[in-house]
């Protein structure tokens, strides 16, 4: 691996454009504040094909491209000016001779007026130009009403992009806000909220995306927090590759450039190599504009190994009973923003945490047991195959707000009691829309369960 990492540091060098450092604005971090009370819903129009129909069905015939990027891109809230930085920076690398980039981008009125007011959502695939102030490529289609909260929705967007489109390999992008596996009643946490509809992509839907639009080789979030146990076991049959973050990913997210440019210099890259890439130029930037953050790729056929691991971890924590060692690691785990910073400043509500982190801080803390020796060897060997097997590339800049290292994030997160133990189980969890145990990862690790034991954990 330190051989390719080395070619991928290589090829971003000299593929990828210099930073243009308009960087250095933010646009806020992709973790949701709220649907504002929204609650009536728009009719849904079917797309309707515009001027570029001919360009379209060219597409449509020609030999298939190394690579079709699908970038579903749901601006209709307050990420809407980091949605069309995005994609001019797409533009920066643009459609080539192995590689199709395809957006569709969704708007609404009254969040800025860059780039012209047009409402609704455009399906476009990405020209290069030099335009940094203003999106060029040319609408293939465009829809007025759209809920890009539905998750219908992204399966039509692949479909189409298939389609017309396509290519030896797909990879597809989910951008907007995201808050991880949670999925709660009329609360702001899922995936692709839309303000206008007030609807949102719960986590099971993710899966359902690819299963009816089939599979990708590379699912990736530029959305925060979505690096879970929960959101892979939902996924893991459908890609083979995972690229996400446990933390928070700030509004500026992924830098299109660098890693499309390394993408259009090597297509050939394997899947594994170009998921690699992504982080690295993940890192890359945070590393230049001086932000925190932290992004892993992962192989998805490992998730159900993780499941089962982290099964038995539980199974036989629980059986160990040392309740000590499980409040001295749900106090020092590496936790992650699903709160925000003014309701969370010392990261002590969160209920996300760093699964390989957790394992060994309970394994180092544990007392004398006729187990202990047992328990100690399936961290280790949870954490070992996380670092290994699990995880492709991981990359982390700076600290978080507390002074921690984002670097002590080993790549995977997952539901744990918060710090504070004023708040129940039942207050927690009675925000959630469906049970926890209606995950597909707890029907296999239990880890519900375990959660409530780490509870009693006062």
């Amino acid at each position: 691996m330190k051989n390719i990492l080395l070619a991928l540091v290589f090829t971003l060098a000299s593929a990828a454009p210099a930073f243009s450092q308009e960087a250095g604005q933010d646009f806020g971090s992709r973790v949701y504040k709220g649907l504002n009370g929204v609650s009536e819903v728009p009719a849904a129009v079917a797309p309707t094909p515009v001027e570029n129909r001919a360009a379209a069905l060219a597409a449509k015939k020609a030999k298939p491209k190394e690579w079709t990027v699908m970038v579903f891109i749901n601006g209709k809230n307050d990420l809407e000016i980091a949605g069309l930085y995005n994609v001019n920076m797409m533009e920066k690398i643009g459609s080539g001779k192995d590689l199709n980039i395809v957006v569709e981008h969704g708007r609404i009125a009254g969040h800025t007026d860059l780039d012209g007011d047009w409402t609704g959502s455009r399906r476009m695939l990405v020209k290069k130009d030099k335009n940094e102030d203003k999106v060029t490529s040319k609408v293939l289609m465009e829809t007025k009403t759209v809920d890009m909260g539905d998750y219908k929705r992204v399966v039509d967007f692949m479909k189409w992009s298939k389609e017309n489109f396509p290519a030896k390999r797909y990879m597809l992008i989910i951008w907007n806000h995201g808050t991880g596996w949670m999925d709660p009643r009329q609360e702001s946490k899922g995936i692709s909220f839309d303000d206008e509809t007030g609807n949102y992509i719960r986590t099971p839907q993710i899966g359902q995306i690819l299963k009816e639009a089939y599979k990708v080789d590379i699912l990736a979030f530029d959305a925060c927090l979505m690096q879970m146990a929960e959101v892979a076991y939902e996924v893991k049959d459908h890609a083979d590759v995972i690229v996400g973050a446990e933390e928070t990913v700030p509004g500026l997210g992924y830098p299109y450039d660098l890693f499309l440019g390394a993408m259009a210099k090597k297509p050939a890259m394997s899947t594994e190599e170009t998921g690699a890439i992504m982080v690295e130029a993940f890192k890359m930037f945070y590393d230049a504009v001086k932000k925190n953050a932290n992004l892993s790729a992962i192989r998805a056929s490992k998730v159900t190994a993780l499941g089962v691991k982290m099964g038995e971890f539980a199974a036989l924590a629980k059986e160990v009973g040392d309740l000590d060692a499980l409040k001295a690691a749900r106090n020092g785990v590496m936790r992650f923003d699903a709160v925000g910073e003014g309701s969370d400043p010392q990261f002590t509500i969160s209920f996300y945490g760093d699964v390989a982190q957790f394992a060994k801080l309970t394994a180092d803390n544990l007392k004398e047991h006729p187990k202990a020796a047992e328990l100690k060897a399936k961290a280790a060997a949870l954490g070992t195959f996380i670092d290994t097997e699990l995880v492709i590339h991981k990359g982390a800049s700076g600290k978080n707000r507390v002074g921690r290292e984002m670097s002590e994030s080993r790549g995977i997160s997952v539901y744990l009691p918060p710090v504070e133990t004023r708040i129940t189980q039942t207050k927690l969890e009675g925000i959630f829309e469906a049970p926890y145990t209606d995950f597909a990862f707890d029907k296999a690790a239990r880890w519900h369960d375990f959660v409530t034991f780490v509870y009693e954990a006062k």
